[in-house]
Order: structure tokens, then sequence, then C-alpha cells
């Protein structure tokens, strides 16, 4: 099982790397854009490679939203299993939309990566969930 992390900022990218790393998953691919992470994705639906169990994408990609990741993902059936952590500096008010979308977990980048790891954890330990995110994302380590 492997995760995609997108995020445009190198330092919290490697961050989510080492993160996902930390939590249990061997394989892990990191893009830095919007446009590289469609692209990568477009190509394993398209041949045989298989689709992440989970993808920690942050919501401001410089120019880019990671709200167009998330459209793709809710528009792709083949992606429905595919769950989604948002990691993100932007506010709380993003978490009803990113309800909207399926979202299992919304975490504050203020939270630190140990509320990363947790969510990582869980999903590693799961795996492949078919819920699509009922119920709303939930936040790891909920101290406000």
């Amino acid at each position: 099982m492997f995760v995609l992390v997108v995020d445009d900022s190198p330092d919290d990218l490697l961050l989510a790397v080492k993160t996902a790393r930390s939590a249990g998953f061997t394989e892990i691919d990191a893009r830095s854009s919007l446009e590289s992470a469609q692209s990568w994705l477009e190509k394993r639906l398209q041949g045989t490679l298989p689709l992440p169990i989970a993808i920690v994408v942050d919501l401001d990609l410089g120019l880019d939203s990671g709200y167009e990741l998330l459209r793709f993902r809710h528009a792709t059936p083949a992606m429905s299993n595919v769950q989604i952590i948002v990691w993100t500096q932007l506010g709380d008010e993003n978490r009803q939309i990113c309800e909207l979308f399926g979202v299992e977990f919304y975490i504050p980048k203020w939270k630190g990566t140990e509320a990363l790891q947790e969510a990582l954890q869980e999903l590693n330990l799961t795996g492949r969930d078919s819920s699509g995110g009922t119920g709303g994302p939930r936040e790891v380590l909920g101290d406000s």
C-alpha cells in the first residue's frame, strides 16, 4: 500500500513524506503541483498500476487549488476507495466544503505532523475502506 502526497511547499512535502514513512507506508509518491499529481493519477487509472490507498493534499497549492484534486477524485468512480487527508494551513471554514467531497481527515498544519501521522496510521491499519467518506472529515488530536 502506498500514499500520494501533494504540496507545493518543499518543506511541507518533505515533512509529509517523512511522516508517511513513519506511519508505516513504504511506497510514497510526492508531487509538488496539481498538474503533476493529476497526470500521475490519470496514468495509473489508464494502466495496470494500483492507485494509492490515500492522498495527502494541501488545499493551497500556490496558483492551483487542492480542491481541483478533490473534484477529480469525486468525479472519478475508480477512485472512490482512495482516502483523502487534507493537511492545510487554510482556515477551518474549509472543513464543510471538504465534507462535501468525502474527505476522511481534515488536519490543520498548525497541529503538527503528529496529527498527520495518526491519520495515516489509521488508514494504513484499516487498508482500503469502502465507506467513501460518509460521516464527514474527522480530525485527529482534536485539542483546540
